[in-house]
């Protein structure tokens, strides 16, 4: 999955601009990685029912882990999609992927993160009982 998400960012990036498309890929896909933690720990504490405290009382813990999160999710997929996005790998990637219309438009893979922060939450929010409209109750 990740490979295709990787090809057709790139693929955008690198016709709008050659000399900075790899490392604005690569930094999409920590992006798109970093957000999809948020249905991940949604699905997980359906079942579970994980208690928001359990990192402790300070606030600030989401920074505490999402910025070396970010900084390890870069790292990670410079190292591992860096030698994908060059050569003979490149090419591999084009002939596995590329085609004249494909499935899923571009903008979709651009708006994932924002549905997995914004939207899937609401949702999970309204169906948990935790989000109530009040304009909604009789």
């Amino acid at each position: 999955m990740f490979n295709y998400i990787v090809y057709r960012v790139f693929e955008y990036f690198n016709k709008k601009e050659n000399a900075t498309a790899m490392s604005k890929t690569i930094n999409f896909l920590a992006l798109f990685q970093g957000t999809l933690i948020v249905p991940v720990f949604m699905s997980i504490n359906l079942f579970t029912k994980i208690d928001p405290q359990i990192f402790g009382e300070n606030t600030r813990i989401k920074y505490y882990i999402g910025i070396p999160l970010a900084a390890v999710l870069i790292i990670v997929n410079t190292i591992f999609f860096k030698r994908k996005l060059k050569g003979e790998q490149l090419k591999v990637l084009e002939d596995k992927y590329h085609k004249e219309r494909y499935i899923l438009p571009t903008w979709i893979i651009f708006a994932t993160p924002i549905i997995f922060v914004f939207i899937l939450p609401i949702i999970y929010g309204v169906l948990n009982g935790t989000i109530s409209f009040p304009f909604l109750e009789k």
